[in-house]
């Protein structure tokens, strides 16, 4: 079933190139894709907000993004 615009969405990226490396798949919300995130890393992960919106956290090479959470209507 896809899944609606807005769910949030976790990919890991090489933090270099920019190549995508991973599809972690759609959340809930986006406090569980950066657990997920987390969790895929092994460790403890800090998040900053990008200009628009996105989550991101560096791990060595690699880096994680999770999209946010839908405006509240």
């Amino acid at each position: 079933m896809p899944y609606p615009l807005g769910i949030p969405r976790a990919h890991l990226i090489h933090a270099q190139t920019g190549e995508f490396l991973e599809d972690l798949g759609f959340f809930e919300t986006a406090a569980q894709g950066r657990t997920a995130c987390a969790r895929h890393a092994d460790q403890m992960l800090t998040w900053t907000r990008s200009p628009d919106g996105l989550w991101i956290a560096e791990c060595d090479d690699e880096v994680y993004h999770v999209e946010a959470d839908p405006p509240e209507e």
